[in-house]
């Protein structure tokens, strides 16, 4: 009996604020695909990384005249 009283007010209470149920919904349901989407996209960088680790190899040369002549063109 109880429980048929709290589950009717309940069902008054959504009708009663239909919108507001709504709009609860909605953002609930969107911030839900937005952490699966980050949680997703997490995981992918992940195995790439994984993948590409040991198949690429960068390489960064500095020539110091180089560097001399741009130190004075962007200290100008």
């Amino acid at each position: 009996m109880r429980a048929r009283f709290i589950l009717s007010e309940v069902g008054i209470g959504l009708r009663r604020n239909l919108t507001m149920t709504f709009a609860v919904v909605i953002t609930v349901a969107i911030s839900l695909s937005l952490l699966g989407i980050g949680l997703l996209s997490n995981a992918q960088v992940r195995v790439m990384k994984d993948y590409w680790y040991d198949k690429i190899e960068v390489s960064v040369y500095l020539c110091g005249s180089l560097s001399l002549i741009l130190h004075h063109v962007l200290r100008a």
